[in-house]
């Protein structure tokens, strides 16, 4: 099962929310696909039912049409008392693909 995400502007965006489910990620792979040359500056957290964040990247660029996979250490509970998955993009668009066994 996979989950599929284009994001784009410096929103805070939800990509797996709390009860999902997706308890057995294997990977995550971030393309940078803004296409102008500008790289993507990304930020990737999860966030507990009390609001503290806990981040997998901060502040990480991936140059324009480059991909970063994450496949070591990426699962975590996303139970409804767990955590919820989140974006944030300083510059830039990203596709995100997140995978589970």
């Amino acid at each position: 099962m996979a989950n599929y995400k284009n994001v784009t502007g410096t929103a805070t965006t939800e990509l797996l929310s709390r009860g999902s489910n997706y308890n057995n990620i294997t990977s995550i792979l971030l393309v940078s696909v803004n296409g102008s040359g500008t790289a993507a500056t990304v930020d990737l957290f999860i966030q507990d039912t009390s609001a503290n964040s806990f981040y997998l990247l901060k502040g990480t660029s991936i140059p324009d049409t480059v991909s970063l996979a994450l496949t070591d250490n990426v699962k975590f509970d996303n139970s409804s008392t767990g955590y919820a998955l989140y974006i944030k993009l300083g510059a830039g668009a990203v596709d995100v693909h997140i995978k589970q066994n």
